[in-house]
């Protein structure tokens, strides 16, 4: 697209103002968000074509900024030239398309997406410029087709708010479009989403939502009720943050309840790789939502389950994130209060009953005397003189707990690598002695099971 198709394009205002996402309009202050971007020969200046809000001059001073880069600088450049059609050079332009040379333009990052503004627009203003001109761009004139230059230039937040807008967009005419044209949107928007995925694994940090109350970083899920009556509940996703957007998203998160972390990638940059790994696989996590609920990836998009295929049965570590899922969806919850919550309660208490029964746990067990690895099967033969303990503790209904584990992660908050780990069920456990899972300093991501308990889970 050129210099002249930008400028001779007709507005069509009802739908770019649906793409916008429909951001209240702020007329204070100037702003504009670039569209396209075009080199001029022998010089560092550059010509940004963008829709101006507010009147522009030719001399004025205006700022620049990426906002959906993580530190990203708001930088300062001059108005050199203005036009508002191909050869129609103007001193000033007001609330219209236009082309502007900007002093030293190639010098700065200036992309798609970048808003000019000036000292007295808004916050809003800016914002509603950055969503505007991706949605014009990314949207209305691409349709998600987008060249390696432009994944290239994006960063995870451009990419997430595209993603969104695109998918609210095509919401509205998903009836009337054919099954051929929603394949063809399907790929544009594995395409992004793969683009994404790349990006986060690769970012120096990102952000993430953490349940005070847990420890382990907050589980969303929404509870529907379909209609023969019953209820299900949508596989529970974490929110992760950029740091662009760090501020204005952890505002939606009480401080009382909600913990927002930094998830670090350090020097061999594996950190936020690992951090997703044990989030989905230990923790029971299905995805992660970018921002929004819009932009949801699914755990193996990002981060492959593990293959234990060529591993022999007693060497495969201990671990149940289809319990611990339900275990700390229930910890999330603050005390049943009214019938929809009594009914979230239940069904996620009934969901975790059922992995209960036939989770294996570890029991943290030091011995004197050696003990054998096991067979393949995983059971250990103890030799003569060899005795083991474990740590119990006062149980609730006159029996003692014993304390058992989902994982090594669980086990090593509490008990040093001088302690092992025997594999048991509840069942072989429960005659004797109750059983304390998950037994931390997080009390609400554990749970106390009894005999009687128990059997009620069986029957669940």
């Amino acid at each position: 697209m050129g210099l002249k198709d930008l400028f001779s394009r007709k507005e069509e205002k009802r739908v770019q103002n649906e793409v916008k996402g429909n951001v209240q309009e702020n007329t204070q202050g100037l702003v504009l968000g670039v569209l396209d971007t075009f080199q001029l020969l022998n010089t560092d200046d550059l010509v940004v074509i963008g829709k101006v809000k507010g009147t522009i001059h030719v001399g004025d001073a205006v700022y620049l900024s990426n906002v959906g880069e993580d530190g990203g600088k708001t930088l300062l450049t001059t108005i050199k030239g203005i036009e508002t059609g191909p050869g129609v050079a103007v001193k000033e332009a007001s609330d219209c398309q236009v082309g502007l040379r900007l002093e030293k333009g190639k010098l700065h990052n200036i992309k798609k997406g970048t808003v000019l503004y000036s000292r007295d627009a808004s916050g809003a203003a800016v914002h509603n410029a950055y969503i505007s001109a991706l949605g014009d761009t990314y949207v209305m004139r691409q349709n998600l087709e987008l060249s390696d230059k432009d994944i290239e230039e994006l960063s995870i937040t451009d990419c997430a708010e595209i993603w969104r807008l695109f998918s609210w967009f095509h919401s509205k005419s998903a009836q009337t479009e054919s099954e051929e044209a929603k394949q063809e949107y399907r790929r544009r928007r594995d395409k992004l989403c793969a683009a994404i995925c790349k990006k986060i694994l690769e970012a120096d940090a990102i952000y993430c939502v953490y349940s005070k109350d847990t420890g382990e970083p907050y589980l969303l899920s929404r509870t529907i009720r379909q209609d023969d009556g019953s209820y299900m509940c949508t596989p529970p996703d974490i929110m992760i943050f950029t740091d662009a957007y760090k501020t204005v998203l952890s505002a939606q998160f009480p401080e009382d309840r909600f913990e927002i972390k930094k998830i670090e990638n350090g020097e061999s940059k594996d950190g936020i790789y690992n951090f997703l790994g044990s989030t989905f696989y230990l923790n029971g996590a299905c995805g992660v939502r970018v921002l929004s609920e819009q932009t949801a990836i699914g755990a193996d998009m990002l981060v492959p389950p593990p293959d234990y295929s060529n591993v022999k049965p007693q060497d495969i570590p201990v671990t149940n994130p289809d319990l611990v899922r339900w275990m700390l969806l229930l910890g999330q919850l603050e005390k049943p209060d009214g019938k929809d919550a009594e009914i979230i309660y239940n069904l996620y208490y009934r969901f975790m009953s059922k992995e209960m029964v036939k989770a294996r746990f570890l029991v943290p067990m030091q011995s004197e005397g050696e003990i054998s690895k096991g067979d393949e099967s995983g059971e250990i033969v103890l030799k003569k003189d060899t005795s083991i303990k474990f740590p119990t503790m006062e149980g609730k209904y006159d029996k003692p707990a014993v304390h058992m584990y989902t994982d090594w992660k669980r086990l090593r908050m509490v008990y040093g690598t001088e302690w092992g780990g025997l594999v048991q069920p509840i069942e072989g456990m429960i005659e004797v002695f109750d059983c304390a899972i998950n037994v931390t300093e997080y009390v609400k991501a554990g749970c106390y099971i009894s005999t009687d308990m128990f059997e009620e889970m069986k029957k669940l």
